[in-house]
């Protein structure tokens, strides 16, 4: 047996699709639940949720970007708005993918998968870090000094910066100590 849904519209996310097979008496005879995910074209597959993709753009996008994309009338229009803002910052627009999308991305992925404690992994500091100028070269790692909170040094070699983080509270919630300023807030991939 087949079905087709028609005039549905989905937008990007994961849904759950109930089917229910009944008798003449509309008594249930069985039911099965499947979830899948909608996608939309242009967009990556690592992003999942518009809402919290465009919240995201916050190490990238002005205010008055982030304004303009929040703020459309339909999902529709603003997750047109949201693939417009990555085609404006595609460094080869006549390759099919946007490689700075699929990256900048990609890193908001890592952080939540390695930097999520408190607050989920994009939103700490060394995931901001981490999404504005991609892996360091090196990290140095000191969970256990003498006489020393947990601390991590993060060395770019072609910025020539290190950033230090450091866990006041011994939880994981490593914070950065030196801010990022001027040149070094620009999103690289």
């Amino acid at each position: 047996m087949f079905f087709t849904f028609e005039d549905v519209k989905l937008n990007l996310g994961k849904y759950l699709l109930h089917v229910y097979l009944k008798d003449n008496e509309d008594q249930i005879i069985t039911y099965v639940t499947k979830s899948f995910i909608s996608r939309l074209s242009g967009i990556p597959n690592t992003i999942q949720n518009l809402e919290k993709a465009v919240q995201q753009l916050t190490y990238i996008a002005s205010p008055d970007e982030m304004d303009y994309i929040e703020e459309a009338e339909t999902d529709e229009i603003k997750s047109k708005r949201f693939v417009e803002f990555w085609k404006e910052r595609d460094p080869n627009p006549t390759n099919e993918q946007n490689q700075a999308f699929a990256e900048y991305f990609r890193r908001v992925s890592y952080a939540n998968e390695n930097f999520s404690h408190y607050v989920e992994g994009w939103r700490s500091d060394r995931g901001m870090v981490l999404i504005i100028l991609g892996l360091p070269d090196n990290i140095d790692r000191y969970p256990f000094e003498y006489d020393s909170k947990p601390y991590e040094v993060w060395q770019y070699y072609d910025l020539n910066h290190s950033f230090i983080f450091v866990d006041e509270t011994g939880f994981g919630d490593y914070r950065l100590t030196t801010p990022l300023y001027g040149d070094l807030f620009r999103y690289r991939y």
